[in-house]
């Protein structure tokens, strides 16, 4: 009976001993299963957030310029037109087509044509005056480009054209310096192509129609470029480079900065009638007269932010 007693004894002093190690230390298999829990809280979670458009690309641009003829019948721009043309075309009035200097023919730019004349006719500044512009303000033209997943290779991106303010800095080469942040201008044209990729680290959008912000004399003026596209390459230091603006612009758009630069110089309303008053190549009206210029231009621009962009 005795030894009974001890057995017994023993046997709840264990029980004891071993309840109370359940109780202050858990076991491997209660850690591993909180662990799980957890986890699966932290996927549900997760799951539960999803992930924002990809945050908007901005570039200003900081030099510009006319995409004049490399050689003759070779020029920079776009095919607005779909069509090949050798100036015998009643749609293109007797204006011809150029080739890209990769070979590509059908490119609409008479405005290439028409930049030596300037010079003769008392516009040789024009090309100045942009870049001038640029430089102090007055024309912070900027691209911005939604839905960039890959910079390099994206088939569905947007671009939309937009015009800072602000007084930008400059680096020693006298261009604007990368990085710099500008307000949103009241009267920002936001021209928008969603018809946009990227491919192979080239920006290409259009057609679309562009409203383009100048600074005439002072003066802030649009013209409209119709059909327009857009090339550039995107580099490794977020640049763009090799860029290429293209459209048609209405002739009495150009007959309009006439006008308000005419309020300081009165010779440039005439000098603009004379070198484009029978240039014009694209849309004819019901008469057959054409009436648009074709044209394209030439930029780099470099990363920028964007302030008060409206949601």
């Amino acid at each position: 009976m005795r030894i009974a007693s001890k057995t017994r004894a023993a046997l709840v002093l264990g029980s004891a001993l071993a309840l109370a190690a359940c109780e202050s230390e858990p076991t491997d298999a209660v850690t591993d299963a909180g662990q799980d829990v957890a986890a699966d809280q932290d996927e549900v979670a997760e799951a539960d957030i999803e992930p924002g458009p990809p945050a908007p690309r901005v570039f200003v641009i900081d030099t510009m310029g006319f995409a004049t003829e490399t050689e003759p019948g070779v020029a920079k721009g776009f095919n607005l037109d779909g069509q090949v043309s050798d100036g015998s075309d009643p749609e293109t009035c007797g204006h011809g087509d150029f080739t890209s200097p990769e070979g590509e023919p059908g490119v609409d730019n008479t405005l290439a044509t028409l930049v030596p004349l300037f010079e003769l006719t008392g516009l040789g500044a024009a090309e100045g005056l942009i870049q001038s512009t640029i430089d102090e303000g007055g024309i912070l033209l900027m691209w911005q480009v939604d839905g960039v997943d890959d910079p390099v290779n994206d088939d569905a991106v947007s671009v939309m054209v937009r015009a800072g303010e602000g007084v930008p800095l400059l680096g020693t080469d006298g261009l604007l310096l990368a990085g710099q942040t500008f307000g949103l201008h009241p009267d920002s044209p936001d021209s928008r192509s969603d018809d946009a990729s990227i491919e192979d680290g080239v920006l290409f959008a259009g057609p679309f129609t562009l409203r383009l912000p100048l600074v005439v004399f002072g003066v802030r003026y649009e013209l409209t470029f119709h059909d327009a596209y857009l090339r550039a390459r995107w580099t490794e230091d977020g640049r763009l480079v090799d860029g290429v603006l293209g459209g048609a612009v209405p002739y009495g758009d150009l007959i309009k900065v006439g006008e308000l630069a005419a309020q300081d110089d009165a010779s440039v309303l005439p000098a603009i009638e004379l070198v484009f008053g029978g240039a014009m190549d694209m849309a004819p009206d019901d008469e057959g007269v054409c009436t648009r210029l074709s044209g394209a231009f030439q930029f780099t621009a470099v990363s920028a932010f964007l302030l008060g962009q409206p949601e």
